[in-house]
């Protein structure tokens, strides 16, 4: 019997709403308060990532940051391993350039770094996830995931890989290591490369098309202000809050049965994996 079986989901259309990329500005944690959808994950290395504390009811991840993209805020990491610094200390600010640096045991020392981070912040993690898809390189996709499975974690991974922007080469490596880890297969949407201008239709017509499965649709939200406008994608997260709080869309959303990873964490442990 499946995961989804043992929780009464079998059939039936499931959705985890996730807020990503939380703490890299105050804007983005303003737009998680004002949605009061509990699912998301902090970005350990980032300025903001404290004002999360004590949040009644969250279901918050560890978001796994091993890049810097944007050209401010800039992005350290919290362990000393030299291959995730650029030479000016930051994280590589590319995913090819990551790829191409960064070692795999290092890169397990830091993602461990980031979620003792966040639990001295008063925030116990209910899962893990990564920042870019980071982890997609087999290698230290094998160190993500067993770490995971150490620490009783829940990870999102992509039923859907052949949709991801995932090469090629990587794609065969990464089914392996999601089957023998016997990991709950989640279909991963991403609304980022919907148009900021038809965001709102966007969310309308492709959660209204899907069947019964289990959905982890991501966002990155932010409130309208001076400070979020630094991120250079702000427009298109802007369009996120506002898709997002729109009365057709929230309907839309209350269509599907509501899941958290803390609740999949909790089945995990009782009932077994995937």
């Amino acid at each position: 019997m499946s995961l989804w079986d043992a929780m009464g989901l079998a059939n039936k259309r499931v959705l985890i709403l996730h807020h990503d990329d939380l703490g890299v500005t105050h804007a983005q944690n303003q737009a998680y308060l004002s949605l009061k959808r509990p699912s998301g994950s902090v970005m350990a290395p980032s300025v903001w990532a404290t004002g999360l504390v004590g949040i009644a009811g969250a279901d918050l991840g560890v978001h796994v940051t091993l890049t810097s993209e944007w050209a401010a805020p800039k992005l350290r990491p919290i362990s000393t391993a030299p291959s995730l610094r650029d030479s000016a200390g930051f994280f590589w600010p590319t995913l090819n350039q990551a790829w191409g640096h960064i070692d795999a045991n290092e890169a397990a020392i830091e993602i461990g770094a980031q979620i003792e981070a966040v639990r001295r912040m008063g925030i116990e993690p209910t899962h893990l996830d990564a920042h870019m898809g980071v982890v997609f390189r087999p290698d230290i996709a094998a160190r993500f995931v067993a770490l995971a499975t150490e620490l009783g974690m829940p990870v999102a991974a992509a039923s859907n890989l052949d949709e991801l922007p995932v090469p090629e080469e990587f794609k065969s490596l990464l089914t392996d290591i999601r089957e023998r880890a016997d990991l709950p297969q989640i279909e991963i949407i991403d609304s980022y490369e919907a148009p900021a201008t038809r965001r709102r239709e966007w969310y309308v017509d492709r959660l209204s098309r899907l069947g019964p499965g289990v959905y982890h649709v991501l966002h990155h939200a932010q409130k309208d202000t001076e400070e979020g406008r630094q991120l250079g994608d702000w427009e298109k997260r802007l369009a996120d809050l506002q898709a997002l709080s729109d009365p057709v869309v929230m309907t839309v959303l209350d269509e599907f049965v509501p899941l958290t990873y803390a609740e999949i964490g909790y089945a995990m442990r009782h009932y077994g994996e995937g």
